[in-house]
């Protein structure tokens, strides 16, 4: 028997759906703050089993340990930025609302323009029991590990490489004149990094960055208005720096990066 929630899936399996989550978080990795980035998680972990998930404000709440109007503020940005699809449940014994419905979006899905909130009538009215606690985190992959231990052929030139790539993904917007420009916000980022003993070995992980930067820069494009592309770029750039040199520092604490480093500097020069 079909499970009602797999009525509503977007996608074929869990990895699809995983994939898209993390493309969302790129592309609006300037958009959402932690607290975004929880909720988005929680309804990725609880749509793990049926590709969607069945969630009441309150069990959001309790998980997260924020407020109720915090949640809502978070679900309503998610939705505007189509990272979500929200469905009314009603309750036919009840006659009322119960938990909403929570769906995952492919990138780019067109078709929740067409439509607005859409209530259903169901005789499940529990919250998906998949355990939050026990699903793996998008915060928590390998990803970027496994960027730190790319390594490419010696013969091959990661630089020129690097720049062709840049040059074939802004052919889409059909500005590849701004290659240059993005390869040499590149070129100053990354040395200010590897100039530091501890980050020498990972100029692989600066070049993959940088190309995971452009694409996001030439997605971003297409969804919105985007005045400077390169100083776009720069601030995708820097923030995936950051998260992949800090991540440990960004699990720990509440403030930004920039914010502890501030903090520290005063402590040491106060």
């Amino acid at each position: 028997m079909t499970h009602y929630l797999s009525r509503y899936a977007k996608f074929n399996s869990k990895e699809e759906m995983d994939a898209a989550a993390r493309t969302h978080l790129d592309i609006h990795c300037n958009s959402l703050n932690k607290t975004d980035r929880a909720v988005l998680e929680m309804i990725r972990c609880y749509s793990v089993k049926y590709l969607a998930a069945h969630l009441k404000h309150e069990t959001i709440e309790k998980k997260l340990a924020v407020s109720n109007s915090t949640v809502r503020r978070s679900l309503r940005k998610l939705e505007k930025l189509q990272i979500i699809e929200r469905i009314h449940y009603v309750r036919p014994v009840m006659s009322g609302l119960g938990a909403n419905i929570y769906v995952i979006l492919p990138v780019d899905d067109q078709g929740k323009l067409d439509r607005g909130p859409r209530s259903i009538e169901a005789d499940e009215s529990k919250d998906s029991t998949t355990h939050f606690e026990n699903e793996p985190s998008l915060y928590k992959s390998k990803n970027l590990k496994d960027l730190i231990k790319t390594s490419h052929p010696a013969a091959e030139k990661l630089s020129t490489t690097l720049f062709g790539k840049m040059k074939s993904l802004l052919s889409i917007s059909g500005d590849t004149a701004k290659a240059r420009n993005f390869f040499g916000i590149y070129r100053v980022l990354s040395r200010k990094m590897l100039k530091f003993e501890i980050h020498q070995e990972k100029g692989p992980l600066f070049e993959e960055l940088a190309h995971r930067a452009t694409r996001i820069a030439v997605m971003a494009q297409k969804t919105k208005t985007i005045r400077n592309l390169p100083g776009y770029f720069k601030g995708v750039l820097r923030q995936l720096m950051t998260e992949a040199l800090f991540a440990d520092i960004y699990q720990e604490y509440s403030v930004s990066v920039d914010e502890f480093s501030l903090a520290v500097n005063r402590g040491v020069t106060g």
